[in-house]
């Protein structure tokens, strides 16, 4: 796992404006759901959606942005197009319906 280092609030808020896509993908160590579902998740992003930049952040060590962000569980992920929520999932999500979420507006941006 490529996991980022600290991120806090005005990092993030910078990441949001230089990247027109980004998925951010919360995990624990200890949740067996997040490190299996994640090789997949960066595996579909790498493969169909190379210009999403992915941002790996570990929830524990995140309290105070997964807060901020209502990330409440883990896995969480959030994506963003041009800076606003478009998706967001708590627990377990399918990769089916992830990829479904993302393709459409990922192929109107960079299609």
């Amino acid at each position: 796992m490529e996991i980022s280092e600290k991120v806090d609030a005005v990092q993030f808020e910078s990441l949001l404006k230089a990247k027109p896509a980004l998925m951010v993908y919360f995990f624990q160590e200890k949740c067996g759901v997040c490190t299996g579902l994640f090789p997949k998740v960066k595996e579909m992003v790498d493969k169909e959606f190379p210009e999403m930049e992915l941002l790996v952040l570990e929830a524990v060590q995140h309290t105070e942005l997964a807060a901020q962000l209502r990330m409440m569980s883990v896995p969480g992920i959030l994506v963003y197009f041009d800076g606003k929520e478009f998706f967001r999932a708590n627990g377990l999500v399918g990769l089916g319906e992830l990829r479904n979420k993302i393709d459409r507006y990922y192929n109107l941006m960079f299609g």
